[in-house]
């Protein structure tokens, strides 16, 4: 395909790479690095509220490194992946990254879940010379600020937002927008794409309403957003938070349109609410995938990831697959004698990189650590019967 052909990588560059300095109070060159193994470690939240997110991540990330191992690794090491439970709280996902770091003493974390266990780990892990890489967080803090060890390949929450805002009001006359958010780094991105662009926009001020982690009721955040007149509603929310607001809405007859960030672009939020999230639009940079709309190549994934699973491929799947898929580049890259600044130097070098699913590529370079295009690498879904239907890629 075209779209295979975009992709390079500066091999030669990267394993030219013969001395690296070190980064502060950085672990040993090589943490992680045995003779016959990589160790890489990931945290995700597999019980609690998000595990229909971590289970299946951590699902797409093993099928993954078992498909390279069975092709004999990386420069002759097979991939090992530890992963610990977070149940989605910042106490237990501190715990995590202590071990997964000190402990188990990874090669770098891998696809770990949630903007808030990020915001404590990730620091952690930069600390000691460990890569924070592909984090299951769209938040800018992923990449911002620039740092040699850190990569992102998620469009940003805030600039699938504006992407959102803009669309809805030049295509449906929307004005008044409001926002309902999860009080944390994850809600307040959502937030500040909202706000920006109604701003840029010169609509008026945003009507913003938050909830706190785990909440189930939202009568009185609903009540302010129909109060104020919101004719769109951006969800700064995951699963049960998502069906809970709408449901609130229908309750009460309020009816405006809703918008979800990728977040909660997932297939539970038609599956697990009985319809009442018809109608439901969705941003995202990569299409779930359905079955029956597949190409040859995802069925085959598909079917492959149900015999291995026992379980349906989702778009979670899909994401903890990616991250191992394009990380694995990196590492070829960097050579026999691994160490993360060269594996980081040879994530640089990747351009164009293809996505199998119909996805944004993505692509790296030595000052921008975030792989798709912000502005121009979202598409916006909706709700339609048990599907999410693809409407159209949105810019800002």
């Amino acid at each position: 395909m075209k779209r295979r052909n975009l992709f390079r990588l500066g091999l030669s560059a990267a394993a030219a790479l013969a001395t690296v300095s070190a980064f502060g109070t950085a672990a040993q060159a090589g943490q992680g690095v045995h003779d016959d193994k990589i160790v890489l470690g990931s945290h995700q939240p597999l019980s609690g509220p998000v595990a229909l997110w971590g289970v299946p991540v951590t699902n797409g990330m093993r099928m993954a490194i078992e498909e390279i191992n069975a092709k004999g690794g990386i420069h002759g090491r097979k991939l090992e992946l530890i992963v610990e439970d977070t149940a989605y709280q910042q106490n237990k996902a501190a715990q995590a990254g202590d071990k997964l770091i000190k402990k188990d003493k990874v090669f770098a974390l891998v696809g770990p879940l949630g903007t808030p266990t990020n915001m404590v780990t990730m620091p952690r892990a930069l600390k000691k010379g460990v890569m924070n890489i592909f984090p299951l967080s769209a938040a800018k803090e992923m990449f911002e600020p620039h740092h040699k060890l850190k990569f992102s390949n998620l469009t940003p929450y805030d600039d699938q937002m504006r992407a959102a805002v803009k669309y809805f009001a030049e295509k449906e006359g929307v004005k008044k927008i409001g926002v309902l958010y999860q009080d944390d780094d994850f809600g307040k991105n959502v937030l500040l794409g909202c706000e920006e662009q109604a701003k840029a926009m010169g609509l008026p001020d945003v009507i913003k309403t938050n909830f706190k982690r785990g909440s189930k009721d939202f009568s009185s955040q609903i009540a302010k957003l129909k109060s104020g007149g919101a004719e769109l509603v951006c969800l700064g929310t995951i699963i049960g938070e998502t069906i809970g607001s709408m449901a609130t809405a229908k309750k009460i007859g309020y009816n405006p349109k809703f918008v979800v960030s990728s977040a909660g672009y997932v297939p539970e939020n038609i599956t697990l609410a009985k319809g009442l999230t018809e109608g439901l639009y969705g941003t995202s940079q990569t299409p779930i995938p359905y079955y029956d709309d597949a190409t040859p190549e995802v069925k085959a994934w598909m079917e492959n990831y149900k015999a291995r699973f026992n379980k349906d491929a989702t778009l979670q799947s899909v994401a903890g697959y990616e991250a191992v898929r394009i990380f694995a580049v990196a590492l070829e890259g960097a050579g026999k004698d691994l160490t993360a600044e060269k594996t980081a130097t040879a994530m640089e070098q990747i351009k164009g990189f293809p996505s199998m699913f119909g996805g944004a590529t993505v692509s790296f370079s030595e000052k921008d650590h975030l792989g798709p295009d912000k502005r121009n690498s979202a598409m916006l879904f909706k709700v339609e019967g048990p599907k999410w239907k693809k409407i159209q890629a949105i810019s800002y």
